[in-house]
């Protein structure tokens, strides 16, 4: 569980990163902290003891980074999306960091079940039908013939 300065840096990051318009309003920001604070504890162990460093680095850096005089997690969700742009136009260890608080913040969004099926995905019955469409090929290919049937 993380503590509570890392949850609050991490509803903030969520509330900047995750798309928002075009059919993605869905009120889930608490399920994406969620699924982020449930993976990383599952992080590599360096990239695990560097990220509380790092979201600190993201919560007090905007008064340095950004001559604001403010904390990140008090800005709001456009100034907070900016400061992020900044971080990763910056390059190095700070892009590295906000490219992989996107990445677990998009993970657990696009994988969220509300948005899969606004966009009409549903990988269940893909693989129900993948599965079954295999199973004809196999069935009406050549090698099938010739193993069903001895002469």
């Amino acid at each position: 569980m993380p503590s509570r300065g890392t949850d609050r840096i991490l509803r903030a990051a969520v509330a900047a990163i995750r798309p928002r318009g075009h059919g993605f309003d869905q009120p889930i920001d608490a399920d994406v902290l969620s699924e982020v604070e449930h993976f990383l504890p599952h992080l590599p162990t360096p990239m695990r003891l560097a990220f509380p460093v790092g979201l600190r680095l993201l919560e007090y850096g905007p008064p340095l980074f950004a001559r604001r005089l403010t904390r990140f997690s008090a800005m709001t969700p456009e100034a907070a999306r900016a400061y992020l742009e900044a971080f990763h136009r910056a390059g190095g260890l700070r892009a590295a960091m906000v490219l992989g608080l996107r990445t677990l913040v998009f993970l657990a969004f696009y994988q969220h079940p509300a948005v899969l099926a606004d966009m009409g995905v549903d990988w269940q019955g893909r693989a129900v039908a993948m599965t079954r469409r295999r199973a004809q090929l196999l069935a009406a290919s050549p090698a099938a013939e010739a193993t069903a049937a001895p002469r």
